[in-house]
């Protein structure tokens, strides 16, 4: 079931993050600046004001996702105590750094100097500097606080966990209010981030969502992980999965953007899927349901909620997956229209693979009886043979970050220039490899 190559590439992707941190040990960063397609560091430029890839830009993002990754396969790799060790060691060093940032800033943002000085992207395409004081919650918020009481709960670090709990209310609040604001500066004109009045993203709910995931998993006792990631999924279900066909759309269509009523918002004639993102909420879905099972204070609202989300995930997933996976080059779209059934951006990152890979074995442990189980298995199969595969670097333990349309290597950039520090790759490998052994011993 996959499990040796998902064992292999989560011990050599972690490895490459303890490795390049301990080569540079001056430097309490995650740093995966490098090429996915030659291996090779990205170059270094004169003009520091210009520069938006090498090591004076941090990404925030990547610092987050990169502490939750550390504390995971330090926890999973029990039987490695050596790896485990140099998991901790990094992970204290990281999590102090990006704990001074908090208190420097009094947020976490996409991206900054070494020294935490926060930046953007100006008109002229230099560095435009601001006071993070000023912005409401974003997207490094979510993915620093999550990590933070990840690296807390592993470390034994209250202070850690207090902050990211902090963090992570922040963010919620503000994702509740409305006034949360994507922080994510793009690097694709394929693929723009814009701020639209009254357009509601399911984004925000669905990262929370995995927070919530991880907080029920660490904090079992506490109603407040229930509750809170409860309220999102249900909104998601609510807002973003069409209950029945409606013209050109169908039942179980999974919907990016909708507008204040809960409808799905229109513009320019298209209603946008990404379908990566629907694959990777019924995962994070499941990850929660399954997680918030083990409550003491199990409430007949999750009970209900987990038997109507055993039903419905699953055709999410599949619908999600026909309308994205593209069979002759082995990829998931970026973004599909709902009304002309058809792709929208055809490029396929990589990402999207392992979170489906997790998801369809999350949602056979939440149903594991539903009529089209076998069909979950074949898209799990179906993507790991394309990450395996055409999406394998020459480097160990890293993916081509995107292929176009004909499946050659592609320069866009998905989200940041910096390789994936574990977070979609090993965290998803060491929940499918869980999941696996969970199904096998029943």
């Amino acid at each position: 079931m996959l499990i040796p190559e998902c064992l292999s590439a989560a011990t050599a992707g972690i490895e490459i993050v303890l490795t390049r941190f301990e080569k540079n040990n001056r430097s309490p960063f995650v740093d995966t600046k490098l090429s996915t397609l030659t291996g090779e560091d990205f170059e270094e430029v004169d003009d520091i004001e210009s520069d938006f890839l090498g090591r004076s830009a941090v990404f925030g993002w990547i610092q987050g996702r990169g502490l939750e990754a550390l504390a995971g396969h330090a926890g999973f790799f029990v039987d490695n105590p050596a790896l485990s060790a140099r998991c901790d060691r990094m992970l204290s060093a990281v999590s102090a750094q990006l704990s001074d940032f908090k208190k420097q800033n009094g947020h976490f943002v996409f991206l900054s100097t070494p020294d935490g000085r926060p930046f953007r992207c100006g008109e002229d395409g230099r560095r435009e500097y601001f006071k993070a004081k000023s912005i409401p919650p974003g997207f490094a918020d979510l993915f620093t606080g999550k990590g933070l009481v990840a690296a807390g709960a592993r470390l034994h670090r209250k202070d850690l966990t207090e902050l990211g709990i902090m963090t992570f209310r922040s963010a919620v609040s503000a994702i509740n209010e409305g006034s949360f604001v994507s922080d994510q500066i793009s690097f694709d004109p394929k693929n723009l981030v814009l701020s639209v009045p009254e357009r509601q993203a399911q984004g925000p709910m669905m990262i929370a969502l995995g927070g919530y995931a991880l907080l029920c998993e660490l904090f079992p006792q506490s109603e407040e992980w229930t509750k809170g990631g409860s309220a999102f999924l249900q909104k998601i279900i609510d807002n973003h999965i069409l209950p029945k066909d409606k013209r050109s759309l169908r039942r179980y269509d999974f919907i990016e953007f909708a507008n204040e009523d809960g409808l799905p918002w229109v513009e320019n004639g298209k209603v946008l899927q990404d379908p990566g993102h629907a694959l990777e909420f019924t995962g994070l879905a499941a990850k929660f349901l399954l997680n918030a099972s083990k409550s003491a204070s199990l409430s007949q609202e999750i009970q209900g909620l987990t038997e109507i989300c055993g039903e419905l995930l699953p055709n999410v997933f599949l619908s999600a997956f026909a309308n994205g996976f593209q069979k002759k080059t082995g990829g998931i779209c970026k973004t599909f229209d709902l009304i002309s059934r058809s792709p929208i951006n055809d490029d396929m990152p990589w990402w999207s693979l392992p979170e489906t890979m997790r998801a369809a074995i999350l949602l056979l442990r939440l149903s594991p009886n539903h009529s089209r189980s076998d069909e979950l298995i074949t898209a799990a199969t179906e993507c790991a043979g394309a990450l395996f595969g055409p999406f394998r670097s020459k480097v160990p333990g890293l993916f081509i970050q995107t292929r176009n349309s004909n499946g050659e290597p592609a320069s866009s950039i998905p989200a940041t220039p910096d390789a994936d520090p574990g977070y979609h790759t090993g965290l998803c490998f060491i929940d499918y490899i869980r999941a696996c052994e969970n199904l096998k011993g029943k």
